[in-house]
Parts: C-alpha cells; structure tokens; sequence
C-alpha cells in the first residue's frame, strides 16, 4: 500500500517541475517518449485532465487524460510510475484518484490502449474497472497490437 504522505493533484506548471513528469516518460521510454512540447501543450490545452502522485516535492507518477470524439469522454494517453516506485501502489493511487477527479468534473467514460503483453498495467486497469472492449491489431504500426479498454466512470450516459 502506498505511503501516507503521497499526493495526487493536477499537474500546475506554476507548482511543478515538468522536467520530473518528461525524466520518468524518458526513463521508461527511451527513443519512444513523448517529447516535452507535448507534456507543456496537455498542461496547457487540458489543464483539469493532468495529474501526478507525488511524495513532498518528488513527483512518482503522471497520468495524461485527453479529449476523445465523444462528448464527456477522455482517453487515458500514457500514465507512468517513475522506476523504483513500480509495484509499490503509487500508480493505483494515481489512477484511482484521478479518475475520481474526472468523475467530478462530469467525464463519463475513459478510453486506453494497453500492450497485450503488459499483464501488470491489464491487471492494475481491471482492479479500477476497465474492460477490454476490442483487440486492435497494428494500432500503432505495424505489429504493435493494442488491447482498447474502456471504464465507464458513472451511468451518466
């Protein structure tokens, strides 16, 4: 269970050090992170939709919701735990209370992709209520399959 002195909030970029939530996507992604524009561009464009766990002033984890076609509906774009952190519940913590927050704010429904391999992240998502809707095959090129898993955050639609 995660220590009591870890906190989710939105992102802020007046409070928070962005260069902690882009080392963690490089550090887990390498060549394949998201570049820092896009984490300022979220910041700025869905500033109620970004989120981070945090212990003091050590950020974790992030979690980056995006608007999806369908009115009150957001896709969870990347969500990660910062390595060393990994397994300890930082990132259910994170995950729970922001798809609290967003139940708040009216969303009704969260969308991801999730390798079919990544057994942890599948096993993580169900506890929080996701379910695979549908397999998708080459989602992001060529042989990178995607399973789409999709909680409905209320029965408001």
């Amino acid at each position: 269970m995660p220590n009591s002195s870890l906190k989710t909030e939105r992102f802020n970029l007046q409070r928070h050090a962005i260069a902690q939530v882009v080392s963690i996507e490089q550090q887990l992604y390498d060549n394949l992170a998201y570049p820092e524009l896009l984490f300022y561009q979220a910041a700025h464009q869905w500033p109620s939709s970004q989120f981070i766990c945090r212990d003091n002033n050590d950020i974790l984890a992030y979690a980056m919701y995006a608007p999806a076609e369908k009115a009150n509906t957001l896709w969870l774009m990347s969500a990660a735990v910062k390595p060393g952190c990994q397994g300890r519940g930082v990132g259910t913590k994170l995950l729970s209370d922001s798809l609290r927050s967003l139940d708040e704010q009216g969303v009704t429904c969260v969308l991801l992709s999730v390798a079919p391999s990544n057994a942890a992240a599948i096993s993580v998502y169900e506890k929080l209520g996701f379910d695979v809707v549908r397999k998708a095959e080459n989602y992001l090129g060529l042989g990178e399959h995607r399973l789409i898993m999709q909680r409905k955050i209320t029965d408001k639609d």
